[in-house]
């Protein structure tokens, strides 16, 4: 059902933007994610990378609809009787933003800051264990499928069609499916082309 969903979504916003003058583009960047709430992990690096499409709704707003993939997740260290102990884990998202921007500055250097929900599906979830220098992998169970936060971001669009951008992305709801809190939250960095 929760794939349904996703895939109407993603189907709905093609087919509104379809037939209105569009601006496409691709970007590929940086995560630096970790959990929040009860979690008291540390914060990992991953990779984010997709496709948008910007359509202008007035001359200095944009309404622009992304589908990315994103790593998430985060990791630990630590001694356990004197024996080194690391912990990642790592979610990889299917994600579906939509965010209003305001478009400024002249056509060869423009700033483009924006705010949007973003609705995000758990791919997979997998954990790695290495405990002095055995190493083990397996599914996370307890995570839930759809997650749910807010994207507050820059991007700045050089030589009409290159862009470099920073994005702070919270979650909002709890994805752990036991009795602790954990929210996604991740700063992405990201190179795009706009063509």
């Amino acid at each position: 059902m929760k794939k349904l969903i996703l895939i109407s979504l993603i189907l709905a916003l093609g087919i509104s933007f379809a037939f209105a003058q569009s601006i496409y583009g691709l970007r590929a960047g940086l995560n630096i994610s970790s959990f929040g709430g009860d979690s008291e992990m540390d914060s990992k690096i991953g990779f984010n990378g997709g496709l948008f499409m910007q359509y202008r709704v007035h001359p200095m707003l944009i309404l622009q609809s992304e589908l990315n993939y994103t790593q998430r997740g985060a990791q630990d260290e630590l001694s356990i009787m004197g024996v080194k102990t690391e912990i990642k884990q790592t979610l990889h998202y299917a994600e579906l933003p939509v965010y209003l921007k305001l478009d400024l500055g002249e056509a060869n250097l423009k700033f483009q800051p924006y705010l949007g929900p973003e609705l995000r599906y758990l791919i997979s979830a997998k954990k790695t264990s290495k405990v002095g220098g055995d190493e083990s992998s397996g599914d996370i169970e307890d995570i839930t499928d759809m997650d749910f936060g807010l994207g507050l971001g820059i991007d700045m669009v050089f030589n009409t069609n290159m862009l470099v951008g920073a994005r702070y992305s919270m979650g909002l709801i709890d994805i752990s499916e036991d009795s602790s809190d954990v929210t996604n939250n991740s700063i992405m960095i990201n190179l795009g082309f706009l063509y």
